[in-house]
């Protein structure tokens, strides 16, 4: 055979070890994956808890063998917790899917339902008031509270969401006929309010007596001219306030009803005659009116340093002399 026809064959030495490592890895890769998929074999991990309730705490634990790195996620929304037990509550109830990453490789899931919490009410700490059943448009309404043990008080009277009166005995006038759910909080607490329902009826009207009404015309007719003059001046402006007995105290709590928007400017006013509502001084001179005074602490947290209340021959509120301070982070 010629030389010259011979095929000669050489390997490089380098693709030789380049194709060594390739092997090498791949068996390392399949190692991996081989142990990761013996750690997905456990699907389990422990809840413990009484109830599942709202608000109530509930155990997560895992117990996956070999695992050194956890991740649970409770579908609320809340942040990621980083260890093997942890202890988590939900703020509303509902269902939730509860994710476990183990390892940064294996998924566990589980879906539980968490109940809505039972509060346990004590029926003695409810409020006790009295409200009539039948009332008329336009027509001055009382309510009385008995509760022994309150020293505050929040009054809705259906009208809307916000506090119509802080006081232990209000009056209320109706504008609208309609059915209307009066309600009353003591202390601040919420979760002991009582609620009563009231009809208002539309405005009575007045029955004409023709024969007084008759006379009365004829009477007119031939009255003094002096006497005509003066039944015709206009009433004297109102000199009262529409709710009595406001003082420094009643007038702080006033205040933070504005503040935490439950208080409205109107249900303000019937704190103060109407026909000339308080200026209000401020610490540092400056005189403004009880308008812009709600305006500028109406949904702000703000510190109370003094408060003083000027009167006139009425007993009227002319001046609020006023010392705070809105609250700040630092």
């Amino acid at each position: 055979m010629n030389k010259s026809n011979q095929i000669k064959t050489h390997f490089d030495g380098k693709i030789i070890l380049f194709f060594f490592i390739i092997f090498v890895m791949s068996c390392g890769l399949l190692a991996f994956k081989i142990n990761n998929k013996a750690i997905c074999t456990v699907k389990e991990f422990k809840i413990d808890a009484p109830t599942f309730k709202a608000g109530e705490l509930i155990t997560f634990s895992d117990i996956t063998p070999n695992s050194y790195e956890w991740r649970w996620y409770f579908g609320d929304g809340s942040k990621i917790s980083y260890r093997s037990k942890v202890a988590h509550s939900f703020s509303k109830p509902g269902k939730y899917t509860i994710k476990l990453l183990v390892n940064n490789s294996c998924t566990i899931e589980k879906t539980i339902t968490i109940l809505p919490k039972n509060d346990v009410i004590d029926e003695s700490l409810l409020p006790k008031f009295f409200a009539p059943t039948v009332v008329y448009e336009g027509e001055q309404v009382r309510f009385r509270d008995s509760t022994a043990h309150a020293k505050s008080w929040e009054w809705r009277f259906g009208d809307g969401i916000k506090i119509d009166a802080i006081d232990q005995n209000p009056t209320y006038v109706y504008r609208i006929p309609g059915e209307k759910i009066v309600s009353l909080v003591v202390n601040g607490d919420i979760k002991y309010v009582k609620q009563k329902k009231i009809t208002v009826l539309p405005a009575k009207k007045e029955t004409k007596d023709v024969v007084s009404e008759r006379l009365a015309r004829r009477s007119s007719s031939r009255a003094d001219i002096v006497d005509e003059y003066f039944k015709q001046l206009p009433e004297a402006p109102k000199r009262s306030a529409e709710i009595a007995g406001i003082n420094e105290e009643k007038f702080k709590a006033i205040l933070m009803g504005i503040c935490e928007d439950k208080l409205s400017f109107d249900n303000v006013k019937r704190y103060f005659c109407e026909d000339d509502l308080p200026l209000v001084k401020l610490r540092n001179g400056k005189t403004i009116s009880l308008k812009e005074l709600d305006d500028a602490i109406r949904d702000r947290n703000i510190n109370i340093k003094k408060i003083e209340l000027q009167r006139d021959q009425d007993g009227c509120v002319t001046v609020i002399n006023l010392n705070y301070r809105y609250k700040t982070i630092f």
